[in-house]
């Protein structure tokens, strides 16, 4: 187990303490497996706000952007953070609902009161904590130290998260399907989606640095047609990125 930590990337190291701390958590009974559902969820604010700095970055510093004017750059972000608020309120609130159905806990009405039901939810606020900072690591000591944003486009990262928000916010829905079975999310539930969520970031981490896994990808899901080929492969290196 040592050695298999040890081989992983800096950035695998951090997700594989992460899921060890949360999952220690779940299993000590310091949070409650449905705070681990909606920290994954409320994950896409921290995502989208730190996705809002980046964009400032890359259009501060790319140069064939320098020529825009402020009020330009400004609606970029604006327009950016409506868009993406509307995303991912659509998505939280569906599974909000999803989940307040079957758990007496949560309120089943459209108001403020959502909020304070999940923050009320045991160890709910510590998970959020240790997202928080992981993404802030990862801001300040790989998009940052390695000044990441002076070989950016900004109409090509403007769209990064939808596509990974997508699909965790699927993943945040496989606990639902345990309420079939029982009268709420168990400890079960809240582990697989930890290692479910941590097992997808590791499996796209190790892809954005190997150009010979990320090529097959690619030529896989162009399914043959070479005039797609080097699109794709562009959008994916800024997906993956």
């Amino acid at each position: 187990m040592t050695l298999f930590f040890q081989n992983q990337s800096k950035s695998n190291q951090a997700l594989l303490l992460n899921a060890l701390f949360l999952a220690t958590l779940v299993v000590l009974g310091k949070a409650d497996a449905m705070a681990i559902v909606f920290a994954y969820v409320f994950e896409t604010v921290v995502i989208g706000f730190i996705h809002v700095l980046k964009l400032y970055l890359i259009m501060k510093h790319n140069s064939s952007k320098k020529e825009e004017s402020t009020i330009g750059r400004f609606f970029i972000l604006v327009f950016f953070v409506i868009h993406f608020s509307f995303f991912i309120l659509i998505q939280t609130l569906f599974i909000y609902i999803a989940f307040a159905i079957h758990d007496d806990r949560l309120s089943t009405s459209l108001s403020s009161e959502i909020l304070v039901n999940i923050f009320e939810l045991s160890g709910f606020k510590i998970v959020m904590a240790a997202i928080v900072i992981t993404h802030l690591v990862e801001y300040f000591a790989d998009f940052l130290k390695n000044k990441k944003y002076l070989n950016q486009e900004v109409e090509q990262y403007f769209a990064k998260p939808y596509v990974r928000i997508f699909i965790q916010q699927l993943l945040a829905i496989i606990p639902f399907f345990f309420l079939l079975f029982n009268a709420k999310v168990g400890i079960v539930a809240a582990l697989l989606l930890i290692f479910l969520r941590t097992a997808l970031d590791m499996y796209l981490n190790q892809l954005a640095k190997n150009k010979e896994q990320s090529d097959g990808l690619v030529l896989y899901l162009s399914k043959e047609k070479p005039k797609e080929i080097q699109k794709m492969e562009k959008t994916l290196n800024r997906f993956l990125e």
